[in-house]
């Protein structure tokens, strides 16, 4: 059964965020730790360091694609990915 968009933004708001993209930016590397995450977890949030505003949102968008992910919430600088599917 498909969760909503609203189910997968409330359980995003109390996780922590366990990736940090750094100054590398999106990475291989980056992508695998993500993929792994969601994996095992089913949603991972990632905190954007050093990125401006207007960048995030595309950040986000890179990283929901590269990592076949749904994006769920973006909040000032931490991007909540899903698993896509569930």
């Amino acid at each position: 059964m498909d969760k909503s968009l609203r189910e997968k933004r409330s359980l995003a708001g109390k996780l922590e965020a366990t990736v940090r993209m750094g100054k590398a930016g999106v990475t291989a590397a980056l992508v695998e730790e993500i993929k792994g995450q969601i994996r095992k977890r089913g949603m991972v949030k990632v905190k954007l360091l050093g990125t401006r505003r207007e960048e995030t949102k595309q950040i986000a968008g890179e990283l929901a694609e590269r990592c076949n992910a749904e994006l769920v919430d973006v909040r000032g600088n931490t991007v909540s990915l899903w698993k896509k599917g569930e």
